[in-house]
């Protein structure tokens, strides 16, 4: 009987001092005390130019026959696509984003006085096809004769311009560090200001990256002195980005 009470006190100061190895809630290097909190946050904007641009064209052809209509479309494709290999674009640069086939009405009739209408289903009076295709271009220098080149042999809808970067990464990590440095700084001037002490950074979050295309987009005018080849600027993208952090403060 003695030997069990021995071996009780023993288990139990064994668990009393495992207890107290354990961590307390809400206590802390502070000894229980929430430190003031200072957030903080700062944009980072870097400008540069773009080294690609996708263009999106269309082929439309128009007729009564479907498959006639069918086989234009695709012989003025092939000529739009060969003319880009031509041009020493990749085929994997050269896609097809959308084909659509739209059958074609005539205009509804005019509704008699007595509110009858002798054909009411709709006839079918010839079709269009529409054939979408993005080019991406990596050369800058050829985009203006891309543009004119396409359009001569085959393409008839020129939907505009996307300027972008090959590899916006090494660009976006420069601004998250732009946007660092400076909400460092305006919370290192905000603790001056206000007499107080930054003690520990305890929280970072990221506002995202994003690419703002060139003001105005692009800009296409007809150089009559080149023999008509379009002419494009492509201005520079902002990358943007903004960086939020926290601190914990106390009084000097």
């Amino acid at each position: 009987m003695h030997t069990t009470m021995n071996a009780l006190k023993l288990l139990n100061g064994a668990v009393l001092g495992f207890l107290l190895l354990l961590p307390m809630p809400g206590w802390s290097e502070t000894n229980g005390e929430d430190l003031p909190r200072l957030t903080v946050s700062a944009d980072g904007k870097i400008d540069v130019p773009p080294d690609k641009a996708v263009l999106s064209f269309a082929v439309e052809t128009v007729g009564e026959k479907l498959s006639d209509v069918q086989k234009e479309n695709q012989e003025r494709v092939a000529k739009v696509m060969e003319e880009c290999r031509r041009l020493n674009i990749p085929s994997q640069f050269i896609q097809t984003t959308s084909l659509n086939v739209i059958p074609e009405y005539p205009p509804p009739p005019r509704r008699p006085s007595d509110g009858t209408l002798e054909n009411s289903i709709p006839r079918i009076v010839g079709y269009r096809v529409v054939h979408q295709v993005k080019v991406e271009v990596q050369n800058m220098e050829i985009v203006g004769k891309v543009v004119d080149r396409v359009l001569q042999v085959g393409a008839n809808r020129f939907s505009g311009i996307a300027w972008g970067l090959q590899n916006e990464q090494p660009t976006k990590l420069e601004v998250l560090k732009q946007a660092s440095a400076k909400a460092q700084a305006k919370a290192e001037a905000l603790a001056q200001a206000l007499n107080l002490k930054l003690v520990r950074m305890i929280d970072v979050s990221e506002g995202g990256v994003l690419p703002s295309p060139p003001e105005g987009r692009y800009r296409m005018a007809m150089a009559m002195d080149s023999g008509g080849e379009a002419s494009v600027s492509a201005g520079e993208i902002s990358i943007r980005g903004s960086v939020l952090l926290v601190y914990e403060i106390s009084q000097k």
